[in-house]
């Protein structure tokens, strides 16, 4: 049960917290950490140990018992199942429950809507959905593929993850934001999206425009740069921030390196939405003055950076929208069905708010 003994819930992930237990618990299963016949924790003992509400974990285990995963017994417990060996791709689950792994780059706000556009159409079809953070390690991405292929997965969703090569045996794949794959592609317009929102910083008069950005040697970033490049006219290496990862943090150091410069930008655009936050909290807390003294859109919306003050513009991408056809597509290719191979970009749009100034 180490597994369990060290895991610890993420309330400011963006997914819920039972979510958060069932999907541990379920990869634990798949993974074979978690037996038949082995007994779930009580639920008051892994509420306690998590700082959660007893009816939360209860909610997790209800619906680990509705997927067929574990059973529920008075006076003995929550107990793993045994599983299934019907197919090459349900070796390590239940009979007659498909499962899908969602790897994404970290557990950020921006998966949410599309984690429960893929819950939506699998919840419709009886799939159980694991999420595994490869936390944009390669690395660490192509070993949960082959951990997930020899545990039997029915079929994978990978969304902005770095590292996957070709395995064999694998199941059917199904990339999201990862313009360098091909096969079965969903996208976002990265490139549209860096372009507008920079864009906007010029129609307010910005010409020294900054960008702060995760590592450009990632694909889907690179597009989103490239379509800052092409709204800026001529890049000025100076203005570039290249941080490590989507996180509050690294966004403010993204924009210290930028405010260190002798000519600093009156503008910045940041490639994501944790660095926009990040950009504008480390703006704050030096006093600076936004929209007045620093102009700040951002890429990916999301309800916090409405709520931010002041409200940030940002691109927002259609989330949810991809999560249900990613799962769409992933369905048909699990029951079999032939389809082409296809590449589809979805639009963004540019929210305007107020951190850019008047309208």
């Amino acid at each position: 049960m180490s597994g369990l003994s060290t895991f610890r819930v993420d309330p400011r992930s963006g997914v819920g917290i039972a979510a958060q237990i069932r999907t541990r618990i379920a990869f634990l299963i798949a993974d074979a950490e978690l037996a038949p016949g082995d007994r779930l924790p009580p639920v008051r003992d892994l509420a306690l140990q998590l700082g959660v509400n007893v009816n939360t974990v209860r909610s997790a285990y209800a619906k680990l018992d509705a997927d067929g995963l574990v059973r529920t017994r008075h006076g003995v417990g929550t107990v793993v199942l045994a599983t299934g060996v019907e197919s090459p791709h349900t070796g390590a689950l239940p009979l007659g429950v498909n499962t899908v792994a969602v790897l994404v780059g970290g557990l950020n706000p921006f998966y949410l809507s599309l984690l429960r556009g893929v819950e939506d159409v699998a919840a419709e079809q009886g799939t159980l959905v694991l999420v595994t953070d490869t936390r944009d390690s390669p690395t660490l991405a192509e070993a949960m593929i082959r951990r997930l292929i020899a545990r039997g997965v029915d079929g994978i969703v990978a969304v902005s993850v770095g590292g996957i090569g070709t395995n064999a045996g694998a199941p059917p794949i199904v990339y999201v934001d990862q313009p360098d794959r091909t096969g079965h592609v969903l996208l976002f317009d990265g490139h549209g999206a860096g372009y507008a929102a920079t864009r906007h910083l010029r129609e307010h008069g910005h010409e020294r425009i900054g960008i702060v950005t995760a590592p450009l040697s990632w694909p889907n970033v690179r597009e989103v740069y490239e379509g800052y490049v092409q709204a800026v006219g001529e890049a000025d290496g100076r203005l570039v921030a290249e941080v490590d990862e989507f996180t509050v943090d690294a966004g403010g150091a993204g924009l210290e390196r930028l405010l260190e410069l002798p000519d600093p930008p009156s503008a910045v655009f940041a490639a994501g939405e944790t660095l926009a936050l990040g950009v504008l909290h480390e703006a704050k807390s030096r006093g600076i003055d936004v929209p007045a003294d620093l102009a700040i859109t951002g890429y990916t919306d999301s309800p916090a950076a409405a709520l931010v003050e002041p409200p940030l513009t940002m691109v927002s991408v259609p989330a949810r929208e991809i999560g249900i056809q990613a799962m769409q597509t992933l369905a048909e290719l699990i029951r079999g069905k032939k389809l082409r191979t296809r590449r589809k970009v979805l639009d963004v749009e540019l929210v305007v708010r107020a951190s850019c100034g008047s309208h």
